[in-house]
């Protein structure tokens, strides 16, 4: 895709609205449109499709597998997934009675694209085919990080915190690397410079999104803060959220509404959810909770955070929200297994049951 292409793209995505090319089981519906329950996709974020992953899920009730972890599923190291790729993880979910709902675009296909770097017109393109073979699969959702510098660590002012009953919290703290040095290899970035990538980056793939009926959501920066490190962070507040949707107004541009992340902006994440499914722009769902904002707080268990979970979840069926919802992260349990998977059966539970209150 030469440069040209990408400027014409992006004239064709934001001239537009492209919504008839979606299928109905992929729009988010207007509040109180539907009769009977109100029925998301619940699922839970996996890194792998092993037996005893997808067992567990079809043992909790789960009938949609949202990955995360897709760095192998381009077994042939083409830089883009094929329609065979999809249509195996396709067939393997369905030997435990599951289907595949999304797929995580890897962060080592974006990084030309957010670092400015030559080869991000030949990654765009690997993107384009990637999309197309999602569609073909039945793939509802492509998610993606805009984060060149994602960590998750004590280089980025991540801590273990005791929590209740000998659970281990996932703490943050921004003084702890407040001077830190810029990461090796990343340097700095302007807010202008990853922001205008970014649009060049929709630019060229939203129209094929709108082609293949897949929509993509993009998560928010995590932690929120302002800069980490030298480089500066875009959508860390519900502002910036609702701009990059109202510069991006393809049908299938959309935000992974991480209720954490959220959280840690220090807003009203009921508001927000209001705001922004109203929209019909929410496309993912984190359910999970946190207590406290930056640039202190801790992720806790589901019911401990600061957020009311009961009137979150209605708030997402009044939105007329559709597509999944995932608890994502939980404290680290003694004994637990890989994966986290007692804790995460909590947190789903918990997510169920706050489903069937508000269907009562």
């Amino acid at each position: 895709m030469s440069s040209g292409d990408g400027l014409g793209r992006r004239a064709i995505l934001l001239g537009g609205s492209a919504a008839s090319l979606l299928p109905t089981s992929c729009r988010q519906s207007a509040p109180g449109s539907g009769d009977g329950l109100w029925e998301p996709r619940i699922s839970e974020n996996v890194g792998d499709l092993e037996d005893a992953t997808l067992r567990w899920m079809a043992q909790l009730g789960l009938k949609w597998v949202v990955l995360q972890g897709t760095d192998w599923v381009d077994r042939e190291d083409k830089g883009h997934w094929s329609e065979q790729d999809l249509a195996a993880l396709q067939a393997r979910c369905a030997e435990f009675g599951l289907r595949l709902h999304s797929l995580m675009l890897p962060l080592a296909w974006l990084m030309n694209s957010m670092l400015g770097h030559p080869g991000r017109d030949r990654d765009i393109e690997s993107i384009r085919t990637s999309l197309a073979a999602a569609g073909t699969a039945g793939v509802s959702v492509v998610e993606w990080r805009w984060s060149p510098d994602f960590r998750w660590g004590a280089d980025v002012g991540y801590y273990d915190k005791p929590g209740r009953g000998g659970a281990t919290y996932k703490a943050f703290d921004h003084d702890l690397v407040r001077d830190a040095p810029p990461f090796e290899g990343i340097g700095t970035i302007s807010k202008d410079d990853l922001w205008n990538r970014m649009l060049y980056f929709t630019g060229g793939v939203m129209d094929a999104a709108e082609r293949a009926g897949v929509k993509m959501s993009l998560h928010p920066k995590d932690p929120p803060v302002r800069a980490m490190r030298g480089v500066s962070r875009i959508l860390t507040s519900t502002e910036e959220i609702e701009a990059f949707l109202a510069a991006v107004p393809s049908p299938a541009n959309g935000f992974t509404f991480c209720q954490g992340t959220v959280t840690e902006m220090g807003v009203d994440v009921i508001d927000a959810i209001h705001r922004i499914g109203g929209l019909g722009r929410i496309h993912h769902v984190h359910f999970r909770a946190v207590r406290g904002s930056v640039p202190r707080y801790e992720e806790t268990f589901i019911d401990e955070g600061d957020v009311d979970m009961l009137e979150a979840m209605r708030a997402y069926r009044d939105v007329g929200y559709e597509l999944a919802i995932v608890s994502d992260h939980s404290p680290s349990i003694p004994g637990d297994l890989p994966g986290r998977k007692i804790g995460r059966s909590f947190s789903h539970g918990y997510i169920r049951g706050l489903v069937q209150a508000v269907n009562a």
